[in-house]
């Protein structure tokens, strides 16, 4: 472990101080505005609950463990999730979560709808016809003090009685002293012990997605058709990100791809959004050899299938490395230094996670101005070895070494 200078020492005695005056100002809030769940007269004053979490894929499948637990604690309520991915047409849970396993109905609204009064209104007046009970927060991240005090306000004037789970995270604060001394977690653990207490929630478990049977048919038919029997194995890659920060080199990927399919005979499936059409081309024409191109030909039900039939996962941090995880698939994961570590690793075992620390870490910046020298210490040679861990104990014969 680094050595603890006093400066550093400082640093962390600030972000204690600042973290426990944040803490205690929700609290002190929580209290005057809220009953507590633990006082609760039976889970009889509790028929309507109201979880909310905002984000994209990656920020909804990390809370399965905690949806899971809070269904599982409370069977008969009535549970709603009030969520947003943002802009609309931004992939969130309600293209990737079953209905009907987790909540009993889905709250969906995007960002312009909220930017005016009269559209947090309009929001309000909806949440209120819901009756709920209970305010069930799972944080994200980033939060600061007046996100949460909104959001408690936002859920009193809701009408409910008991809330729980605000959270302020310190991010911006001495970010390098969080990173090298402060013990990180993964965020689906964070969000589970950030409700888990004042719910009584079962113990910490991970979960599997549920992979629909149209999904899957749908897969098979397609893959058929492509040439890849349903006894075949392959290897999904997926070059792109939504941030800057998380996006390996192209030409390194172009390279792994070759070698999977000459070392070891496997297919490769090059995935992606519409948005990352130009840079799958751009993988596929620097390729030797000759990928299956699945990129804009998938909705995310069908991801979540034909990730669940791969061999592996390897690509960039991003939504399917975590519909890979939450279906239980194998990933080599290629991530950034923008974040803290271990936050954003997938769910479950069996994962290798390669990351490169560098002095400019963690940034949480969109847009790299030091030539992402975190991901480019980050070699061809080095995925390549993890991927060849990953087949050679599925059994994968190799078919000839590279030269």
């Amino acid at each position: 472990m680094t050595p603890v200078g006093w400066q550093a020492r400082a640093k962390l005695g600030w972000i204690r101080a600042s973290h426990a005056g944040a803490r205690l100002l929700l609290w002190a809030v929580l209290s005057a505005l809220f009953h507590r769940v633990r006082r609760a007269s039976g889970d009889a004053a509790i028929r309507r609950i109201l979880v909310f979490r905002i984000g994209n894929i990656g920020d909804i499948l990390v809370t399965l463990p905690t949806l899971d637990a809070i269904r599982a604690r409370f069977p008969e309520a009535h549970i709603a999730l009030l969520t947003s991915p943002g802009r609309q047409g931004a992939p969130g849970a309600g293209q990737i979560l079953p209905e009907g396993k987790w909540f009993d109905e889905l709250l969906v609204y995007y960002t312009p709808d909220v930017r005016s009064w009269n559209g947090r209104v309009r929001l309000l007046r909806r949440l209120r016809k819901g009756r709920f009970d209970l305010f069930i927060e799972l944080p994200n991240q980033q939060s600061k003090p007046r996100d949460e005090l909104r959001n408690m306000i936002v859920a009193r004037l809701a009408g409910c009685r008991f809330a729980v789970g605000f959270e302020v995270s310190q991010h911006a604060l001495f970010l390098r002293e969080q990173a090298l001394y402060i013990p990180q977690v993964q965020e689906s653990l964070r969000i589970y012990r950030s409700v888990a207490s004042e719910l009584s929630l079962d113990s910490f478990r991970d979960v599997l997605l549920p992979v629909s049977d149209a999904g899957r048919n749908q897969i098979a038919e397609l893959l058929r058709r492509l040439g890849i029997n349903e006894d075949e194995r392959y290897v999904v890659m997926h070059c792109g990100a939504k941030r800057q920060t998380n996006r390996w080199p192209g030409e390194r990927y172009a390279r792994v791809a070759d070698e999977i399919i000459r070392r070891w005979g496997s297919r490769v499936v090059l995935t992606g959004s519409s948005s990352e059409l130009s840079l799958v081309e751009e993988v596929a024409g620097r390729m030797h050899e000759k990928p299956i191109m699945l990129c804009d030909r998938i909705d995310l039900p069908q991801m979540a299938a034909l990730l669940e039939r791969a061999s592996l996962y390897v690509g960039n941090d991003t939504g399917p490395m975590h519909i890979a995880g939450a279906v239980g698939t194998p990933t080599v994961s290629i991530f950034g230094a923008r974040d803290f570590p271990q936050r954003w690793h997938p769910a479950g075992l069996g994962h290798t996670v390669l990351r490169r620390d560098a002095p400019c870490s963690p940034c949480f910046k969109e847009v790299c101005d030091r030539d992402l020298v975190c991901l480019e210490g980050i070699e061809a040679d080095d995925v390549l070895l993890a991927v060849g861990r990953k087949l050679s104990r599925q059994a994968f014969p190799v078919v000839a070494e590279a030269q």
